[in-house]
This record gives structure tokens, sequence and C-alpha cells, in this order.
């Protein structure tokens, strides 16, 4: 698609693309040195938005926004979701433009659950109860998947907190909260099910491995990234045999809090070419580039294409797509990117509560140990 922007605009593009940790750990490097050498790009600003921000590396595109000369009149940034633009806003400068919608959704194999009897769960403690009904139904398969890599479990195991009861912050926001009782129950049940029903090296694993056995039809159930769909599907069977839904609520608690946030497109500060940088911006979050998108398993962010009619046509052709649209939906208007504990130093927090889950996967702490001593080391983060 990069040579129908080069057509219509006449400026050519240069286009790196690196999985998710080798991205940041490139842009690190590129943007602490001040490089113009990168003038656009992907940031997940849940994550990494605060310190890159603290540290002057987005430029603000609120000003070429606001200005005709440098924005299309059709351009309609009412059109995002206001979630994911206040994602994108920072104390008023506004960082980037939300390409794509996305969450963790629980994915199930319809064929095992009805091979072994199981109904699907309506409740978080359904999947610990269908977990151990299918490993005894079939012990070659794995009940569970999930990711188990530090820095990458906050991001499944949020949902499980939040249904549990509990979250990242203390109830009035200001400390660390995974010490909570509610939260304990959260990290409990997240570890209990990568740990009695995961497959081996299950703390190596991030969405790559989770994606592959899910993928290859050696898992049952997994909450995965949404983003991970279209992945999913281009195995063999998968189409035709997974269901997808929102995480279920919490049957104790009756809380349903799934996590929804987007990725966006940002500019350098250190880029020298910040117009055509815009103007790239524009055209990748545009309207016509969305509904592409949208026939690759990608969730637009903007609301016109979510709810057109290339989105109905395609998720009409499989019942799991119109799953995954609505899942999808759910996610974009409830879910929230909020799942660290009080601090802008989010990677570290992710790091951390990771830590706390592994400790737990491999029995050298228990979940109210692991859990407190996180708390202690969050605190200081503050």
């Amino acid at each position: 698609m990069g040579q129908q922007f080069t057509d219509k605009t006449g400026i050519k593009l240069r286009i790196e693309i690196l999985n998710e940790d080798p991205q940041r750990a490139r842009l690190n490097t590129l943007l602490q040195a001040k490089s113009s050498d990168i003038d656009v790009f992907v940031s997940l600003k849940i994550r990494e938005g605060a310190v890159y921000n603290k540290a002057g590396w987005y430029a603000d595109v609120a000003p070429m926004l606001k200005d005709p000369a440098q924005t299309a009149p059709e351009f309609r940034i009412e059109d995002f979701g206001a979630g994911l633009i206040r994602n994108e806003t920072f104390g008023g400068k506004l960082t980037g433009l939300p390409i794509n919608v996305e969450g963790p959704l629980f994915y199930w194999r319809k064929d095992i659950f009805a091979k072994c009897n199981v109904a699907v769960p309506d409740s978080l403690e359904d999947i610990l109860e269908a977990a151990r009904t299918i490993k005894a139904c079939d012990p070659s398969i794995n009940a569970w998947a999930a990711r188990g890599v530090r820095n990458a479990v906050p991001y499944p195991m949020a949902a499980f907190v939040f249904n549990s009861g509990g979250g990242f912050k203390s109830v009035d926001g200001t400390k660390p909260g995974l010490c909570r009782p509610e939260s304990v129950a959260g990290l409990t049940l997240y570890t209990d099910l990568l740990k009695d029903f995961g497959p081996v090296g299950a703390t190596n694993h991030s969405f790559p491995q989770v994606v592959e056995l899910l993928g290859q039809g050696k898992v049952a159930m997994t909450h995965e990234s949404s983003n991970e769909f279209s992945n999913i599907m281009k195995y063999p069977g998968r189409e035709d045999d997974l269901g997808v839904k929102v995480l279920p609520k919490g049957r104790a608690s009756g809380v349903s809090q799934p996590i929804g946030f987007g990725w966006g497109l940002s500019i350098s500060e250190y880029s020298r070419r910040k117009g055509p940088s815009w103007t790239f911006l524009q055209w990748a979050t545009s309207p016509e580039v969305q509904a592409v998108l949208v026939d690759r398993g990608v969730a637009p962010s903007r609301n016109s294409v979510f709810t057109g009619e290339g989105m109905r046509a395609w998720a009409s052709q499989k019942p799991v797509r119109q799953q995954w649209v609505d899942a999808v939906s759910e996610i974009s208007r409830r879910g929230t990117g909020d799942y660290a504990s009080p601090t802008d130093r989010v990677p570290e927090t992710r790091e951390i509560i990771g830590r706390a889950a592994q400790e737990v996967v491999l029995g050298q702490k228990t979940p109210q140990q692991a859990a407190c001593d996180a708390d202690a080391a969050l605190l200081k983060l503050q």
C-alpha cells in the first residue's frame, strides 16, 4: 500500500517492519540519540507514552491538525473513538493518531468443548473448571495457554484481576494494589491456569508462541489479543472450530472490565520532515486505508469504518468473524487501557507484575507473597 501513498502524494517511503520488542529497542536507540533518521513510528501510548512524552520524543500534531493548510477538510478527527484520542493525549499535547482498536479476548475450541461436554464459561471461575474437565477428558491437548514472559503478562492478566474485583492500584488510587485480596484472587486464577493446565515452558511464552499453539490446534482456551485474530485464522480449521468473546465476568465480584486501547502513529520530535510525515499520518488513518485493513482482520479506529458496510460484509462470511467484531466493539466501548500501578514508569511496572506471576507459576512464592512483594517494589517507582 505504500506505493499508493507515493502515487497519490509523490512522497517516497522507506518502511522498517520489526516485531514489538526489537522495534522498541531500535526506537529507543534512535530517539535517545535524537536521530533524524526516523520520521514516523508506531507507539503504544498506554505502555510507553508517558515516558516517551516526558523525554520529548513525540512531536505535537495538534497544531498541524488545526492548520487548514496542512489537514484535509475531510479528515474528521471526531470520527476516531474518544477514548482512543484520550490515550494519544498528554497534557493537551496530541502525540499521534490511533490506527486500531485492540484488547485481549477469550478464544475457545468449540469442538473440544463439545467432545468433553463442557459448557462455554459464563463466569471467570468457570474457566478453571472447564480446564480441569478438558485435561481429564483429553490429556493430549493443553487446556490453557497464555503469555508468561514478564513484560507481556499484565496485558492478558489485567482483566482477570479486574473481573475478580481487584486492580493494580489501591482503592483510593494512590498506591499499588496487587496485594489486595481481590487482586490476589485474579493473580491466583491466572497463574493456576498457566501452572496446572498450560504448555511446557509457559513462562517463556509471549503472543507468537500462544498464537502458534492455538493455531496448530494444541490449545483449548486462551486469552489473547484481538489483533492476533487474522494470524490465528490463517491456520487450517480455526475459522470453523473457534469461538471468541470478551473474557467472562467474575462470578463472585460481578465485575466485567475488559482491556481496550489502540496503537498510534506518531511523528518524531527530531524529524526534519514533519510536514510530509503529517501527510502520511492522515493517509494511513484515512477511511480508505482503514477499510483495506478490515479485510486483514484489523479493527479500525474510525467509527465510520468499524460500523461500515465493508466490516459488515467481511463479518458476515463466518460466524467467528461476527463474534470477533462484537467482542472488539464491546472492548472499544467499555475497555480500559489503565492497568498499571500509579506511576508513569509503566514498562517497569509490567516487569514487576510479570515477575510476580512467574514466581507463582514456578513455585517460588505463594500468590499472596508475590503480590505483596510486587507492591513493595512498585511503590518505589512512585
